[in-house]
């Protein structure tokens, strides 16, 4: 008789353990991978996010950059056509006094 309730409480090779896990650790464990999928989609998001204002900063500075240099360009031009009309009006006035003694 021993034996036999020896043998019952063995479990056979072909048996499997049953499940230990209460319906509530099962759920506690989807939320735990639902939270973490939620987080890492999170962070995939928030770097996304980032590279683009990095991205839209770098546009923008380099609009900034060509507009500083157009800038500094129209500036020189506008030096050298103040120059020219300083000269002109120069040759105006001697000719005028040239003509109106």
């Amino acid at each position: 008789m021993r034996d036999n309730t020896r043998k019952k409480m063995c479990l056979r090779p072909s048996e499997s353990f049953p499940d230990t896990r209460t319906p509530t650790m099962t759920s506690a464990s989807c939320h735990n991978k639902r939270k973490l999928k939620t987080q890492t989609h999170l962070r995939v998001l928030n770097l996304t996010r980032r590279r683009r204002i990095l991205w839209a900063e770098k546009k923008m500075e380099m609009r900034n950059m060509k507009l500083f240099l157009e800038n500094q360009s129209i500036i020189r031009e506008n030096e050298a056509l103040k120059k020219k009309a300083l000269l002109l009006h120069q040759e105006n006035n001697a000719l005028f006094s040239l003509l109106h003694p």
